[in-house]
């Protein structure tokens, strides 16, 4: 059979910086409810300011052959293959997609749990239910961002967050270190920006003109020393709640780590 693929793209903000977008596909065999879904979509991401590239889906087949999204409002009972095979074979081939499943049947919904399976929303769908479960899933691939786009001098360039040391305002620019030894000045962003971008990733803010990665601390006492030996100093005010926020920030690790043995 011949499908077709329909792909949106909304670009929804003006400012020239890095903005990750999110491939959200839909995939229901009535085109009605993809067109409903759409729109309820593109006002969602107008309303967060998330730039989006909707991807419509007529059968499950399609999925499995064409490009993958990020996110997959998926329904359940579909010709062909249903929303369930769908689910199972995406769980074989690729496990990074998130499901959110789309049905009118209350009594289906038991069947429908599985590894990325983040929500489950009832038709007719409501935009308020739709924003709230979107963003649930759309912070599940936040923490999963492992890299960062930054102009430097040089032009756009790529970091890896987790070898971000710590970074310094110095005049008109930031400057970060990097585990390597190297060292870059940000150009477009200063330290209250790019801490909002990295505060969700383990990033902490000891002063006015400093932030640092958790992940690349050594020890947090009267001075903060890091991984390649620089010593920081919090100021007196943030003191206490960097101490509080390092603790339970191993302690989050350490959970982590007995979770995998």
């Amino acid at each position: 059979m011949n499908y077709r693929l329909y792909i949106i793209y909304y670009r929804v903000s003006l400012e020239k910086e890095y903005r990750m977008m999110y491939r959200i596909g839909i995939c229901d065999d009535e085109e009605a409810c993809r067109i409903e879904i759409s729109e309820s979509i593109r006002n969602i991401a107008l309303k967060n300011d998330i730039e989006v590239k909707i991807i419509q889906y007529e059968s499950g087949i399609q999925v499995m052959d064409c490009e993958k999204p990020d996110i997959l409002i998926l329904d359940i009972e579909m010709e062909h293959i249903d929303g369930l095979e769908v689910r199972d074979l995406l769980e074989q081939t690729d496990n990074e997609v998130l499901i959110i499943f789309c049905t009118s049947h209350d009594e289906i919904m038991s069947k429908a749990y599985g590894q990325n399976v983040t929500d489950f929303i009832k038709k007719p769908v409501k935009d308020e239910e739709m924003e709230k479960k979107l963003l649930h899933a759309i912070n599940i691939i936040n923490r999963r961002v492992k890299w960062i786009f930054l102009n430097t001098i040089s032009g756009m360039t790529k970091f890896k967050i987790s070898d971000i040391v710590y970074g310094i305002a110095q005049g008109r620019y930031l400057k970060i270190y990097m585990l390597d030894g190297s060292e870059y000045f940000i150009t477009d962003k200063g330290v209250s920006q790019l801490y909002e971008m990295l505060k969700d990733m383990n990033f902490a803010r000891i002063s006015r003109s400093v932030i640092i990665n958790f992940e690349n601390v050594n020890t947090i006492g009267d001075e903060i020393i890091m991984t390649d030996g620089v010593k920081l100093k919090s100021s007196r005010r943030m003191k206490k709640q960097i101490q509080e926020d390092f603790f339970n920030y191993m302690c989050k690790v350490a959970r982590v780590e007995r979770a995998d043995r």
